[in-house]
């Protein structure tokens, strides 16, 4: 009889539509392959919903089935007011919803699982309104150090910065805190577990997503050049406004074909499209789209966890231009696997030395290739888990 797992997300797992949905889903996957069964309840912002209770119910395979809840995540002026008079922050409170907390409650109650998987600081919103069997393990799978992407997007306007920095010191008390209501923490980079392990040192494990390196033989686009990533994720609209002002006007006087996609894509990045420039909303196909691609680049200034987009081009072979902040928790070594530029100088002229020295963009590549293997397989991750499940 297999066992089974209930794993509580705040997002949409399957289909798999960003870094950090790929990451859930890799988990399942692996688990799956351990003869666990999976419950998911996925919550989803949707703005145009008034209440949570139309759940709808996704089943993925004879493993593993989702339950998804839109969730109004409009801001809420209440909500922002409790947060100020309790222990829970007001981006976490956003995630909560009674008839969600109910539904999740009865499930509970009505199966027997070993083990519970929070995925994000905001969906343990639920932990401490639920009553959970005293043997069931539960886990927090942080994807982040959450309160630093704040801390990083604090600028010097003095308004924006009072907020965000407001924000950081909520989400840091909650992740300062779970822990003691935890019995795992689980980061996805080694980076976050040096953050969580000296709170925590006794329960925090780093099990990375894996990934299978493949031979992509698609002829690519000639010069061309790629950034996918969720456009509803501040780091990638701050990051992809500092390369559209100071970056894209040097690559336009080149012969470089740049592809930007990521959903939920704001309407003034289509400012921006031109013959060389192609900017596209949602993606069907993601394999699709990143295999006929020369390069990818990740102009990223803020948060932490890593760049499940970066891993994806390196197991395709695909070189990759990168912040060092966009690259943090990522083993690479800068010059052999992947291409490290903090200004717009080095981001420019990094992009077109890879695209006029198509051997030198090949050696990137399969090195990229080789950090996959040696750190992100699924044999690593399936020795970490037999030591901790």
């Amino acid at each position: 009889m297999a066992k089974k797992i209930l794993t509580i997300a705040n997002k949409v797992i399957f289909p798999t539509s960003d870094g950090g949905s790929m990451a859930m889903s890799n988990l399942a996957m692996i688990l799956q392959n351990r003869n666990y069964k999976i419950d998911i309840v996925s919550i989803s912002k949707n703005n145009k919903v008034k209440n949570s209770n139309q759940p709808k119910k996704l089943t993925i395979n004879n493993y593993i089935t989702q339950i998804t809840f839109e969730k109004n995540m409009c801001f809420n002026f209440n909500s922002l007011i409790t947060s100020l008079f309790t222990t829970n922050a007001y981006q976490a409170i956003r995630f909560y919803d009674i008839y969600i907390k109910d539904y999740i409650q009865k499930l509970i109650d009505e199966n027997l699982y070993e083990i519970i998987i929070f995925e994000s600081i905001f969906s343990t919103i639920y932990l401490s309104k639920l009553k959970i069997n005293k043997n069931t393990k539960t886990i927090l799978r942080a994807h982040n150090v959450e309160h630093k992407i704040w801390t990083d997007l604090a600028n010097n306007k003095i308004i924006k910065k009072i907020i965000f920095l407001f924000l950081s010191s909520q989400i840091k008390k909650n992740e300062e805190n779970i822990g003691h209501f935890v019995d795992f923490i689980f980061t996805i980079s080694d980076f976050d577990k040096k953050y969580f392990s000296q709170l925590f040192p006794k329960k925090t494990f780093n099990i990375p997503v894996t990934f299978r390196t493949y031979k992509n033989n698609i002829r690519k686009i000639p010069n061309s050049i790629y950034h996918l990533g969720a456009m509803d994720w501040k780091p990638n609209i701050q990051g992809l406004k500092w390369f559209m002002s100071q970056v894209l006007p040097s690559l336009n006087k080149e012969n470089i074909s740049i592809y930007i996609a990521g959903k939920n894509m704001p309407k003034y990045f289509y400012n921006y499209k031109n013959h060389n420039t192609i900017i596209e909303s949602d993606i069907k196909h993601v394999e699709t789209y990143i295999k006929d691609k020369e390069i990818l680049f990740v102009p990223i200034f803020s948060g932490s966890g890593i760049r499940i987009k970066i891993l994806e081009a390196m197991a395709y072979g695909i070189p990759v231009v990168s912040t060092s902040k966009g690259a943090q928790g990522i083993p690479y070594t800068n010059e052999k696997n992947i291409l490290i530029a903090d200004d717009k100088n080095e981001f420019t002229m990094s992009i077109i030395r890879l695209i006029k020295n198509k051997k030198l963009a090949k050696t990137i590549g399969d090195n990229g290739k080789k950090l996959i293997e040696s750190h992100f397989s699924d044999l690593v991750v399936n020795e970490k888990l037999n030591n901790i499940i």
